[in-house]
């Protein structure tokens, strides 16, 4: 799950002149493909917006979401734009691995926290597990997550499917019928 977490917002931070860390949504050593409808730098406000089927590949991890919005802290040298305050991913928001994929509504990185904040109709998978909820929270420095918001009514829902066995002795002994 924090993979998941990390590589959710991680990736829409490479969209962005930053270092090469904060780069990757995969594997950092594969190139970074970003494409949307428009993409727009508003200087003074310190903020990066990419529009329209926004779409970002690296290897076989990607984002799409219909806007990402990129703001900085205003703080750089020689008053810069300065480190990456947070990442905004609006409206149809996934983010797809070969081993997981969630879906949202909205998603926000608040990187000085390293907090990421899943909300809106939140479905996340990994193999044939789920978990569905309207607000998912990963706390990146300390691993843990929180599923749900207390006080909505709304209820957090996991199936778990059990691990499939690639021992068929046991089943096949047990398909057998004693002789008598």
């Amino acid at each position: 799950m924090r993979l998941l977490a990390i590589s959710l917002f991680g990736m829409a931070a490479a969209a962005l002149p930053t270092t090469a860390a904060s780069a990757q949504i995969g594997n950092s050593s594969l190139p970074l493909d970003i494409e949307a409808e428009t993409f727009e730098v508003l200087d003074a406000e310190r903020h990066i917006v990419w529009l329209g089927n926004v779409h970002v590949v690296q290897g076989d991890s990607s984002l799409q979401a219909d806007r990402m919005d990129v703001y900085y802290t205003g703080e750089g040298p020689g008053g810069g734009w300065g480190d990456i305050d947070r990442i905004v991913a609006t409206d149809n928001v996934f983010y797809i691995t070969p081993a997981q994929r969630a879906r949202g509504d909205r998603g926000v990185y608040e990187l000085a926290e390293e907090v990421i904040t899943l909300t809106g109709d939140v479905v996340i998978t990994q193999g044939d597990n789920v978990i569905t909820t309207t607000r998912f929270v990963n706390n990146l420095t300390t691993g843990n997550s929180n599923f749900g918001e207390a006080g909505t009514g709304e209820r957090v829902r996991m199936v778990l499917q059990p691990a499939r066995s690639t021992d068929t002795t046991e089943s096949s002994e047990a398909a057998e019928t004693p002789e008598g």
